[in-house]
């Protein structure tokens, strides 16, 4: 049996505990760590270019630069098991440019991480990186947390892996766990704002517990580097924010390792530390260093030359002696006692959840309720902290605490303040560290006004295509928001999020809902339903006071909808803060004659079957009333009516102006020409009666 690497009981970098000194190294050990270290990344490098010319995708020449890094930190400095990845106390290399993906699968391969090949979990193979980037192969262009163990969360846009390591270290010091997490960033992301609002926000909760490491080339995508992305440069803005900067060789596995242990023993004094790594795209192989080959393959004799060329170089790098880099140490055998798993809440504890009157009643709001109305927002926030008390995995993200209110009662509660955390507007980065919260086990509810989720488009989309478990809560949103102004009144965030609805996943569920309360009883039941549901939710929550509709019997599930009035003439479906709208014209619409069936459709996907059921009662006239623009809710109910094959008269009334500037809620809506009387109006043409 070949014996396994040990730095620990080598002396070596991963042997040093977070908090402890550099120790002396032998001379003689540093050579063979350095040899070893030389070997493995040339034998990684030949991996990515012999994988990268079969499956024809890659960018093989920006994978070697970071061929050194890989190999140190994987094989010597990090403390993980490769056999179970993500223990929860095992250190992390996050990826952040999707570029290295060849080569963090050829070095999981000959570590045998398992992977998902084949329809079974087993560990992954050398022979199976020659389906790298097969359309229905295990090992995508993009890793992904289903397929391969590794990986926690899926690779999104370039400057995002920083903010899912933040997210994962969050999870870690709300748990009083100390794993350390590796960022590997590559010069094309410089210039992403994601990355900076990352940094901006690691040197502020001073988590030195997560190492960003900038692999910098003077040369860029076919050419040379700006040299405001340079070292100098980066490093100087990086110790304005507060990071210590070591600067280094990438290609020195010596340097590499001291810098590790140099940023392990900042991590004492909470002062985070980025390491700014100088590489050489294509290192190894001189015939393809050069602007020329940036994202180009290889292929017959430039392949050939290449891997001569990397054979070549082990030349004064490697010795056929020494320590072999062949296993890195699992954290346990440097930790000593594990720490507890992460709390979760019991099934009693969940079932003994207060219903909205018993909350309000505890909260000493009683003589609140019964005035029968409350805004929506402050039954949601009444929620969040019930569910903070009974669910110890329960977290909050806030970009704008004082803007978003949502968890006003949860951050004032000092047993759950310490799982609440403010991201001072980085929308986009607030979703992704929820992403990484998320993937350490948390479950997140993430708060912001419903304007900045047209900011985080792209990061939902990732996170639905990874099955993220996530709680997106949109406050001040829609028509009732106006007030804000046209800068801040979201209309089309509902209509760039719909078609995330109609894809299913594989147990048949959405991957996302559109959850829309209209009321206080709504807001308050559908945030508790949107924790139970282990998936993604957008929570869209009206501004302002709103009468009660409901009652303590009304129950409101995920992918159901309530009927609020049944009729016989015409079916009009709405929600939000509409519904209260198309209330108000009932009157006009009995004046007129006409016996409508209401629904108030709080939840996008929705019982398809069950609503068209009601169409066909209602003579297949349907008319939909919402404050968006796009038509989204009546874009998901067409679909419903051109799936089921059925004859239907179908009309939206939504927000046709690009912008609507009004004081309040009924200005709103009567400019938008979505008032009672438009409402009524509408219905009577509907069903052949003049208005």
């Amino acid at each position: 049996m070949r014996s396994h690497f040990s730095p620990a009981a080598a002396g070596g970098s991963a042997a040093t505990a977070a908090s402890a000194p550099a120790r002396p190294a032998d001379a003689t050990l540093v050579a063979s760590l350095d040899s070893a270290a030389h070997a493995k990344a040339i034998e990684l490098s030949s991996t990515v270019l012999e994988t990268c010319a079969v499956a024809g995708v890659g960018n093989p020449t920006v994978a070697m630069g970071a061929a050194h890094a890989v190999a140190t930190l994987l094989y010597q400095s990090m403390r993980w098991d490769p056999s179970a990845p993500r223990e929860r106390h095992g250190d992390r290399l996050i990826l952040s440019d999707a570029a290295y993906t060849p080569l963090l699968y050829a070095a999981y391969a000959d570590l045998g991480v398992p992977a998902f090949i084949d329809g079974a979990w087993r560990p992954l193979a050398t022979a199976d990186l020659s389906r790298f980037g097969l359309p229905e192969g295990p090992l995508p262009a993009s890793p992904l947390p289903a397929l391969l163990a590794g990986i926690e969360c899926a690779a999104g846009a370039a400057g995002s892996g920083l903010s899912l390591a933040i997210g994962s270290a969050l999870a870690a010091r709300i748990e009083g766990c100390e794993r350390r997490h590796f960022v590997l960033i590559g010069e094309g992301e410089l210039r992403e704002g994601v990355l900076f609002e990352a940094l901006a926000h690691a040197a502020e909760e001073r988590l030195a517990g997560v190492t960003p490491i900038f692999l910098l080339s003077p040369l860029a995508s076919g050419d040379r580097a700006a040299a405001i992305d340079g070292a100098e440069a980066l490093a100087r803005r990086l110790a304005a924010l507060g990071f210590h900067t070591i600067e280094i060789d990438g290609h020195a596995p010596a340097r590499i390792r001291d810098a590790i242990d140099e940023a392990a023993r900042r991590a004492a004094t909470n002062q985070p530390t980025a390491i700014l790594a100088r590489v050489t795209k294509g290192w190894g192989a001189r015939s393809l260093q050069g602007g020329a080959w940036s994202g180009h393959i290889p292929a017959g004799d430039k392949l050939r030359t290449a891997l001569d060329e990397l054979r070549a170089s082990r030349v004064g790098l490697t010795r056929s002696y020494g320590v072999a880099a062949s296993r890195p140490t699992p954290r346990a055998a440097v930790a000593g006692a594990r720490p507890a798993a992460p709390a979760k809440a019991s099934p009693a504890a969940i079932a003994a959840l207060p219903d909205f009157v018993r909350a309000m009643r505890e909260a000493d709001m009683t003589a609140l309720y019964q005035t029968g109305r409350l805004a929506p927002r402050r039954a949601h926030a009444l929620a969040l902290r019930a569910l903070g008390r009974a669910m110890p995995e329960i977290s909050l993200f806030e970009s704008d605490a004082r803007r978003t209110l949502a968890g006003e009662l949860f951050t004032a509660d000092r047993a759950l303040a310490s799982r609440a955390h403010e991201f001072r507007g980085a929308e986009q980065h607030m979703v992704l560290a929820a992403r990484g919260l998320a993937a350490a086990g948390r479950a997140p509810f993430v708060a912001a006004s419903a304007r900045s989720v047209l900011r985080m488009q792209e990061e939902l989309l990732v996170a639905a295509q990874e099955g993220a478990s996530l709680r997106l809560v949109a406050t001040d949103a829609g028509l009732s928001a106006v007030a804000s102004g046209p800068a801040s009144t979201a209309l089309s965030d509902l209509a760039s999020l719909r078609p995330l609805t109609s894809i299913r996943e594989a147990s048949g569920a959405s991957a996302l809902y559109l959850l829309q309360p209209s009321d206080a009883y709504a807001a308050y039941a559908l945030t508790l339903a949107a924790a139970r549901h282990d998936g993604l939710s957008l929570l869209r929550i009206p501004a302002g006071e709103h009468e009660f509709l409901y009652t303590p019997e009304t129950e409101f599930k995920l992918g159901q909808f309530e009927v609020l009035f049944e009729g016989r003439d015409l079916l009009i479906v709405t929600a939000g803060a509409m519904v209260h709208e198309v209330n108000r014209a009932l009157d006009g619409l009995d004046d007129a004659g006409i016996d409508a069936t209401i629904v108030d459709l709080y939840s996008i996907p929705f019982d398809e079957k069950a609503l068209l059921g009601l169409a066909k009662r209602n003579g297949g006239r349907i008319l939909v009333v919402e404050d968006n623009q796009g038509a989204p809710i009546a874009g998901a109910v067409a679909e419903a009516c051109l799936a089921s094959g059925g004859g239907f008269t179908l009309e939206s009334m939504c927000v046709r102006a690009p912008a609507i500037v009004a004081r309040t809620f009924a200005n709103a809506v009567a400019e938008a020409k979505l008032s009672a009387s438009d409402i009524v109006a509408r219905a009577s043409r509907m069903v052949g009666i003049e208005a």
